[in-house]
């Protein structure tokens, strides 16, 4: 069963999951549920936290996960 996925950020960057590049930031990625760890592709290494660890389940397209990364 399909999950989605969000990840936010104020730039466009490529977003890892699991170390692989699975998208961009900012729009809605469509996933197998599942464990990911989630981080963005550098440099520049300008982003907090470094990466996040979620458990994607229980979403829907008009619902994704959302997963926050900051500037610093």
């Amino acid at each position: 069963m399909s999950e989605y996925l969000v990840v936010l950020f104020p730039r466009r960057r490529r977003v890892l999951l699991n170390g692989e590049p699975k998208g961009y930031t900012n729009e809605r990625l469509e996933l197998e549920g599942g464990t990911y760890t989630v981080s963005l592709l550098q440099p520049p290494l300008d982003f907090t936290p470094m990466e996040q660890v979620i458990d994607l389940r229980n979403t829907a397209p008009m619902s994704p996960m959302e997963v926050i990364f900051e500037e610093v």
